[in-house]
């Protein structure tokens, strides 16, 4: 940060209440040292620690996405961060969060688990949407057409995404009248097919 952006920040603060600690007081000095940063972790344990007291597996609470990790997402519950596992963002595969979340993002999630002596808390966000497994047989039914994205092409064939989230197999040997020499050389990642 520059010398002229600490100003303009400093002085936004100028008859404002703030929270500060107490870091040195010299009255021989007459000196007065305050820390706001220090104020502000003293304020995070504090909530943190009510936080872990007070919350309950099975519950759903809302929060905003601090940061995005390879491994998942870090959730700001007010006070504590808790962590949706890459595993528990969607009832389909994820490969990094970023796919479905944003930073700053709102979300409400369910609090999986709580370990208090390491203060960590596990979310799930994908148990907070009906699960598309749930009603696979009414939506869908056999000899029916429908619309599908491919997300992973194999040697055996690809896996598509239908519009519900659920995601099937689409064999090779369904691909074509005449089987491909590899799956690629008729689908690829994120384009759509058709599927019967």
């Amino acid at each position: 940060m520059s010398a002229e952006e600490r100003k303009t920040l400093l002085s936004a603060l100028v008859g404002q209440t703030i929270p500060l600690k107490v870091v040195e007081v010299d009255r021989r000095k007459r000196r007065l040292i305050l820390s706001e940063r220090a104020a502000h972790r003293r304020w995070q344990r504090e909530h943190r620690k009510q936080l872990l007291d007070e919350i309950e597996i099975g519950e759903v609470r809302s929060g905003t996405v601090r940061s995005l990790a390879n491994f998942g997402a870090f959730v700001d519950l007010g006070g504590a961060e808790g962590l949706i596992h890459v595993s528990e963002i969607a009832w389909f595969p994820v490969a990094h969060p970023s796919e479905v979340l944003r930073v700053g993002e709102r979300v409400d999630v369910k609090v999986l688990r709580i370990d208090k002596q390491r203060e960590r808390v596990g979310l799930s966000l994908k148990r907070v949407q009906p699960d598309p497994w749930s009603q696979v047989q009414e939506d869908y039914k056999p000899t029916e057409l429908v619309e599908a994205v491919v997300t992973r092409v194999t040697d055996f064939g690809a896996f598509v995404r239908l519009h519900t989230g659920v995601e099937g197999l689409l064999h090779v040997s369904e691909m074509a009248d005449i089987r491909p020499d590899h799956p690629q050389s008729l689908v690829s990642p994120a384009t759509c097919c058709c599927c019967a």
